[in-house]
């Protein structure tokens, strides 16, 4: 697993990486007034963190691109499913990881029960495959890694306001709902919105099946790009 272990630890040698992904989640659930109350904030800033650290982590695969370092990787006896499948966990792990620290922890502090830790920790996970695999998607489209970033940047922005992770999906108009359903984070707004109100309902798996229907979507279209 030579690629797994080096794509995990330069994806987190960045300083902006290394705070989105670890520093900022753990920071956040120790805030007590963002988790509780009317509002409970915090369940959807998690989310957009989720969100903004899978893309920083992947932008691996386009520095593969960049610098030629796929093309002499797959000149060894390595496919490129192979290839994809380790940095895709390589990815998705720390992430992972993280999430499971952040919910062990909010049961801890806030009286969680342990149906909705699990819940949450599930949610939260699916949906940050489904960020890694959009990113993944999203990278295979470009060449350049500032074009890549600066757009994904505005696009991520966009994401989370019309999916209500910045917005609630409550207040938008409905034009712009229905565009939001087109995103993984609206979903995953849908989910944490559904389990806080009503706990482990059909809505709720629901969002986590579409979430997942995403990432196979996703992943399908990134594997057919020429990534090399």
């Amino acid at each position: 697993m030579t690629i797994f272990r080096y794509a995990m630890i330069k994806g987190l040698q960045g300083k902006l990486t290394l705070i989105c992904n670890c520093i900022l989640p753990l920071a956040l659930i120790f805030l007590r007034p963002l988790w509780t109350g009317d509002f409970q904030l915090g369940f959807s800033i998690m989310a957009f963190a989720i969100m903004s650290g899978t893309f920083l982590i992947s932008q691996g695969i386009m520095e593969d691109r960049v610098d030629n370092t796929i093309t002499r990787i797959l000149a060894a006896p390595v496919t490129m499913f192979n290839y994809l499948v380790q940095k895709l966990l390589a990815y998705i792990v720390p992430i992972t990881v993280v999430i499971i620290m952040v919910c062990l922890i909010g049961f801890a502090l806030y009286d969680w029960t342990f149906s909705f830790t699990i819940a949450l920790m599930l949610c939260y996970n699916v949906f940050a495959i489904a960020s890694v695999a959009l990113t993944f998607a999203w990278v295979c489209l470009f060449k350049s890694k500032e074009t890549s970033m600066g757009t994904f940047s505005m696009f991520l922005t966009a994401m989370a306001v019309i999916g209500g992770l910045l917005i609630p999906v409550e207040v938008l108009p409905t034009a712009i709902r229905y565009i939001g359903a087109f995103s993984p984070s609206y979903w995953a707004s849908t989910g944490i919105g559904s389990l806080l109100l009503d706990g482990v309902t059909l809505r709720y798996w629901l969002s986590i099946a579409i979430m997942a229907m995403f990432t196979v979507i996703f992943l399908l279209y990134g594997g057919k790009r020429r990534i090399v």
